[in-house]
């Protein structure tokens, strides 16, 4: 797990994140130094929101704003490819042992959904995906990522994960020329992780 600590966005509500990520990018406050996010974080009470402490807490807003900065400035490129890619993290199946009927395939390292729980975020995720034409991968790590998008030729990329996951895939994308957008967890962990589906939907 890339975070020491667990964290739970659901904590927070929505409007206070969409807020956050306005303001913050109104005022270029992507570029945080250490003073202003503690204050920006103290003003929204992120830390008291999500139990948090006051470190662990600036990282994380500091983490949701540079992906949400990094998502505005690809946006015009990404929304202008054709072959897209959504790369889910395995880790919000919502079984993590036999019970999920999911296959592992090593040639493309991803774990392939077979919709055995209608309740199951990944699988409602893949629907979302494929529906909008992307190919879906589920993956253990951002190693799989890497391979995944060197041996085939994407035009964009939508990636779920934790922040520093997705500072680390954006690092990729750059190298590798592909526009790209993130999308946070908003519980992230070992296993039953999870995500906004609306959040993915739009994104898509």
């Amino acid at each position: 797990m890339p975070y020491s600590f667990i964290y739970d966005l659901t904590r927070i509500p929505q409007g206070v994140i969409k807020q956050l990520f306005t303001l913050a990018y109104g005022a270029r406050l992507h570029k945080l130094l250490g003073g202003q996010a503690k204050r920006f974080v103290k003003a929204f009470k992120i830390d008291e929101a999500t139990g948090l402490n006051l470190v662990d807490a600036i990282a994380l807003v500091e983490d949701l704003i540079e992906v949400q900065v990094a998502n505005s400035i690809q946006r015009d490129k990404f929304e202008r490819a054709e072959r897209k890619a959504l790369l889910l993290p395995h880790c919000a199946r919502s079984c993590m042992d036999k019970q999920c009927m999911a296959d592992f395939k090593a040639d493309v390292p991803n774990y392939e959904c077979k919709g055995c729980r209608g309740s199951c975020l990944i699988n409602k995720a893949t629907a979302l995906g494929k529906a909008k034409g992307y190919d879906v991968y589920v993956i253990p790590g951002g190693a799989c990522a890497e391979r995944i998008l060197k041996d085939k030729e994407y035009d964009g990329v939508v990636g779920v994960a934790c922040g520093m996951e997705l500072k680390m895939g954006l690092g990729l994308l750059k190298k590798l020329g592909i526009p790209g957008q993130g999308i946070f967890l908003t519980k992230n962990g070992c296993s039953n992780t999870s995500l906004n589906l609306q959040n993915l939907a739009r994104t898509l």
